[in-house]
């Protein structure tokens, strides 16, 4: 059973961000909304939920006074904000994640499913330090949006055979030999998909691991993927691969 807080003072915002949760996920069998950061607070102290979503500017206890007071519980915390000026503050504080207002719907189910592969993530090392294949394949399930110039497109992780840096750009390889260029860089997908199976094997290059028919030691090591392609990895990166794998 996973529970979602919002703090809003303003009622209205509120109803409306639990109702565009409840649209792109049902992950969440409980989601609490708060007009009054105090009681909020209170709350989250004796109910620890899974994840927080909260504004910044509001009476009394600012979303960051908050967020200072409950960081010992290492509970994510999601700025939903009008104001784009605290974005840089947001990083420096370390928060789980930073949606402007007005919420666009698949920005709100990126930051959803990352929380979910985080909690996951969680999980598995309190069960096991090192998920298993089938675990991975599992959890690819889940869907990711993909940005290009023109469209987003959700599409499922297990399709997604290796994404591969081009510049500020980042062009996404399928499993049926198709591919899609995405507006954003690979550093912003990295954190998306490495608790899906994905790891970075050099700076421009992500691999799904579900996607690896053998792994070759020798010339400074390489990938061999289904698709029959060879995949270097860079030098500093190959006891991770390696210990990916010894399992």
């Amino acid at each position: 059973m996973a529970t979602a807080y919002i703090i809003e003072d303003e009622a209205r915002s509120g109803e409306l961000l639990k109702a565009k949760i409840t649209s792109v996920t049902d992950y969440f069998d409980v989601i609490e909304i708060f007009t009054i950061p105090h009681i909020a607070y209170r709350s989250i102290i004796e109910n620890a939920p899974d994840i927080i979503f909260s504004d910044i500017e509001m009476p009394q206890m600012s979303g960051i006074d908050v967020l200072e007071k409950i960081r010992h519980l290492n509970i994510p915390m999601v700025y939903v904000t009008a104001f784009s000026g605290y974005s840089i503050m947001a990083i420096k504080l370390q928060v789980f994640d930073y949606i402007l207002k007005p919420v666009k719907e698949e920005e709100l189910l990126n930051t959803i499913n990352k929380f979910i592969a985080w909690k996951q993530l969680q999980m598995n090392r309190e069960r096991d330090p090192k998920p298993s294949l089938n675990d991975i394949i599992a959890k690819q399930n889940s869907k990711i949006s993909i940005h290009t110039l023109e469209s987003i497109n959700l599409i499922s992780i297990s399709a997604i055979v290796q994404v591969v840096g081009e510049e500020n750009y980042s062009r996404f390889v399928f499993q049926d030999g198709k591919s899609l260029l995405s507006s954003k860089t690979l550093k912003n997908y990295e954190s998306q998909l490495t608790p899906f199976g994905f790891i970075r094997v050099h700076k421009s290059h992500l691999v799904n691991m579900v996607f690896v028919d053998k792994v070759i030691t020798r010339d400074g090591g390489y990938l061999l993927l289904r698709s029959l392609d060879l995949i270097p990895f860079a030098r500093d990166r190959k006891t991770e691969i390696l210990e990916w794998f010894d399992r």
